[in-house]
């Protein structure tokens, strides 16, 4: 079987947040259930996008944790392929390409 790695997506209150690769679902729910307890707490996470979001949770804040499974092309790590359709490179021979890659 390939690789693959779980993306994990957050609901607050009907939106929808995909969280960046770094995110633990443990964490993620640890955090949750403490700020419930207290009766309201932050919730610090990274979007996908690198942005930093901050949550205000209560008893009465609605979160969804939904977590999917990506699988990734051996290629690269984000499971998209370097070399392929669209590619710049693709209607070129190696000695044809007419500049230096660095």
């Amino acid at each position: 079987m390939g690789s693959s790695i779980e993306r994990i997506s957050l609901t607050v209150n009907g939106v929808s947040y995909a969280l960046g690769p770094l995110e633990a679902l443990d964490d993620l729910r640890e955090q949750i259930l403490r700020a419930a307890r207290a009766a309201g707490g932050f919730l610090n996470v990274t979007a996908d996008g690198g942005q930093r979001l901050t949550f205000f949770v209560t008893a009465a804040t609605a979160i969804a944790i939904s977590v999917s499974t990506v699988a990734l092309n051996s290629d690269t790590a984000d499971g998209t392929s370097g070399r392929g359709a669209g590619d710049a490179f693709s209607d070129y021979e190696d000695d044809d390409i007419p500049f230096d890659i660095i």
